[in-house]
């Protein structure tokens, strides 16, 4: 089973691709002072909600990658109102991107397009411009196991926080997922996969689609309800 086939058939009924809601997502337009003329970068866009809402209302020069060309699809829609879009259907890793050539640059849940977090934030601090602002959302540790677990865990928020500075930007602002918001995410794909799977059911890929359904669910009930996490970090670059 193509994993890209995967993902579109699991959030083929929503937008939002992280488990948090559109009205947490809208503190980011303050938070990353966003306004005319600015330059933002997404990595593994996806259908680029965030990107293409400040585009709606700002005249932005935004540039979205993503390897999934039906999220792309979904992204490409609509033209906005006043920003300017650009979409290209390619890897992050040896994607070109100048140096230093973006005000503000996000990664929503995608920093595994570039290895771990610190790796997307190596990467990120490279293409932002000094003074500008880098976004990472990402998985982190809210309660520790009471008996050590073989899965790796991320750091809890304290410990990202001191990632995203020792990659030269300061935190400014967080913005946590809740467990309702958690619970949504996950609930979608499920109920999508499993209603894929009874619309599909001579489907090549019917019983590998309901096999990582049910690893992903369980993953959710077992590991990521009771311990983890999901938080956007907002940092200022210096300089």
């Amino acid at each position: 089973m193509d994993p890209l086939n995967y993902w579109a058939i699991a959030e083929r009924d929503i937008e939002i691709q992280n488990p948090i809601t559109d009205r947490k997502l809208r503190l980011l337009s303050d938070y990353c002072d966003i306004r005319d003329g600015l330059s933002v970068l997404d990595i593994g866009c996806g259908k680029a909600w965030l990107m293409r809402q400040w585009a709606e209302q700002h005249a932005i020069e935004g540039v979205g990658i993503d390897i999934n060309a039906r999220f792309l699809e979904v992204a490409r829609r609509k033209s906005p109102a006043k920003g300017r879009l650009t979409f290209h259907n390619a890897a992050v890793k040896g994607f070109p991107v100048a140096v230093e050539s973006h005000d503000v640059v996000l990664c929503l849940g995608a920093s595994f397009a570039l290895g771990e977090p610190p790796d997307a934030l190596e990467w990120m601090a490279r293409v932002t411009k000094p003074g500008g602002t880098m976004v990472l959302g990402d998985m982190v540790l809210k309660h520790p196991p009471a008996v050590p677990k073989g899965d790796i865990l991320p750091p809890d928020t304290v410990g990202m926080m001191g990632v995203v500075e020792r990659h030269g930007a300061e935190v400014s602002a967080t913005i946590s997922a809740s467990e309702a918001d958690f619970e949504r995410y996950a609930s979608h794909h499920r109920h999508a996969t499993l209603t894929w799977a009874r619309e599909n059911p001579d489907h090549p890929d019917h019983a590998a689609v309901l096999r990582k359904s049910r690893e992903d669910w369980m993953y959710y009930q077992r590991t990521i309800r009771p311990m983890l996490g999901w938080t956007i970090f907002v940092g200022r670059k210096k300089g």
